[in-house]
């Protein structure tokens, strides 16, 4: 709450809310996937209430479906949620979506940076948010619980590309939240590199 709280006072443009746990599995009246509030929401919803800010992008590239913000928010046409999570789907008024993943391949870390940008970029350029949302799970890198065969080169490739849809989109104001990953060794690989590239992109 603290951090776009931040963003929207106009004190920082991008902030980084090292949660640790989780909240995209949490919707309006279920818990799952060990989430027992939705963070992003609760955020959204609090921004709205205090400082009036109203349109929200969402980018969700945790490696499992954001069911529970996408159950919050999928009457809203005010947030848009793109979720690249290997399912395929989108609203009829464009505003969520479902993006499915191929497996395999030479490279998977370019692959999915494409189409992160490609399910993105555009979307989030002509809905011109308030604020920009990046919920940033690592678990699927490579050896953790949701592998996707992804690499630091993904991760850190996905800050800055986000760092310049925000820029395009919203004014430059990002809020980055941490979602999924287990491994300690992995989170000390790529959470500090991530921040880096946020704040200095």
């Amino acid at each position: 709450m603290e951090a776009a709280q931040k963003i929207c006072l106009g004190e920082v443009d991008r902030a980084f809310a090292f949660i640790g746990a989780g909240g995209h599995h949490a919707g309006r009246n279920f818990f799952g996937g060990y989430c027992c509030f939705n963070d992003v929401a609760i955020a959204v919803d609090h921004l709205r209430k205090s400082y009036g800010t109203h349109r929200f992008a969402i980018l969700d590239t945790d490696a499992h479906h954001g069911d529970g913000t996408r159950d919050i928010f999928q009457g809203d046409p005010d947030v848009l949620h793109v979720c690249i999570c290997g399912m395929n789907y989108v609203s009829p008024d464009g505003t969520k979506v479902d993006v499915p993943v191929p497996w395999g391949g030479r490279d998977p870390d370019e692959s999915y940076l494409k189409i992160a940008e490609a399910a993105f970029a555009s979307r989030v350029r002509a809905f011109r948010p308030d604020l920009t949302i990046w919920y940033f799970g690592f678990d699927g890198h490579q050896g953790d619980y949701g592998d996707m065969g992804l690499s630091l080169r993904a991760f850190v490739g996905l800050a800055d590309f986000m760092v310049a849809a925000a820029r395009e989109a919203s004014g430059g104001r990002l809020l980055t939240v941490l979602g999924g990953g287990s491994r300690t060794d992995l989170a000390t690989l790529i959470i500090p590199q991530v921040i880096h590239r946020l704040a200095n992109g």
